[in-house]
């Protein structure tokens, strides 16, 4: 069997992809639906939203990079790094379509993001959970 995560770099570029093209989905959509990022957009414009992916990313790098040593030392995962980077790309991933759905496609089943955060959760550990214990057999 493949590996059950993503090589870093990989990984890096379809997270990098993910996050623009939500930030191009706030443009065209005209507002930010996240309420963190809502008084940052208010001050820059809607327009300018795409500027804000690098930041993103930092933090998206940030947290990565000690979850992924949190998880390496409390549970001796190898490449725990790579497990959370490729569980962010699965929730992200699954945003993305989510809001491509409500916004294009006329999706209303789920029409306000606030309702995503729990199954995207489950399945985003889900995820990590069978990585970890195939990556745990592999010792």
């Amino acid at each position: 069997m493949k590996e059950p995560i993503l090589p870093k770099k990989i990984g890096w570029i379809i997270l990098a992809i993910l996050v623009f093209i939500d930030s191009f989905l706030d443009v065209i959509r005209g507002v930010e639906g996240n309420p963190l990022w809502t008084p940052i957009i208010n001050i820059i414009g809607i327009k300018n939203a795409p500027f804000l992916v690098p930041f993103v990313l930092s933090l998206f790098y940030l947290a990565v990079k000690a979850l992924g040593w949190i998880v390496e030392k409390i549970d001796k995962t190898p490449r725990s790094e790579e497990l959370i980077l490729t569980a962010l790309v699965i929730v992200y991933a699954i945003f993305d379509i989510w809001a491509i759905s409500v916004d294009f496609l006329g999706f209303s089943l789920i029409p306000n993001f606030r309702y995503m955060i729990i199954p995207m959760t489950i399945i985003g550990l889900g995820y990590a959970l069978w990585a970890q214990k195939k990556l745990g057999k592999k010792k």
